[in-house]
């Protein structure tokens, strides 16, 4: 396994929907997995991450009391293997002496890892299949650019001034 961060969530313009960008914590790897997740889930996600204080519990918040109540904790999510194209996730509790694997979207284990504190692993051999490397993201970024910017139209163009 591999711990990793929640590097930023991004938006594919293409599919209309957001991703999660998980960054390997080792200095010197620099590999980055990107999962497409739902909306709620990135609003989760993000509003961990910038700090954001909510007055009413949202879904992770609820689900972090319920474990809490239960005198249990999130010890740690993953993202274990990928068929068909989905991301499988895990989120592993400790409760009443106990630890509890439980099945769960990548999205809403990470979303959950955040609020508790704990680490995020990706399986290696998932990062190894589907992972890129910062310099291959930033190459597709370059890529993607340019190709919206080869497709603009005239009328496009002139709503820019210069």
């Amino acid at each position: 396994m591999v711990e990793v961060d929640v590097a930023f969530i991004s938006f594919d313009q293409h599919v209309g929907t957001p991703i999660v960008v998980l960054k390997d914590k080792a200095a010197e790897a620099k590999r980055m997995l990107l999962i497409w997740i739902g909306s709620p889930e990135a609003a989760a996600i993000q509003s961990k991450i910038k700090g954001e204080e909510i007055t009413r519990p949202m879904t992770h918040d609820l689900m972090k009391n319920l474990i809490e109540n239960l005198q249990g904790e999130v010890a740690s999510v993953c993202v274990h293997s990928v068929a068909d194209g989905t991301f499988f996730g895990q989120v592993t509790l400790h409760a009443d002496g106990q630890t509890i694997d439980i099945d769960a979207r990548p999205s809403d284990a990470i979303a959950l890892a955040l609020r508790f504190d704990a680490p995020i692993f990706v399986a290696e051999e998932v990062l190894e299949e589907h992972g890129l490397s910062e310099d291959d993201l930033k190459e597709a970024q370059q890529e993607q650019t340019k190709s919206v910017l080869e497709n603009l139209d005239d009328e496009t163009l002139g709503e820019f001034t210069v």
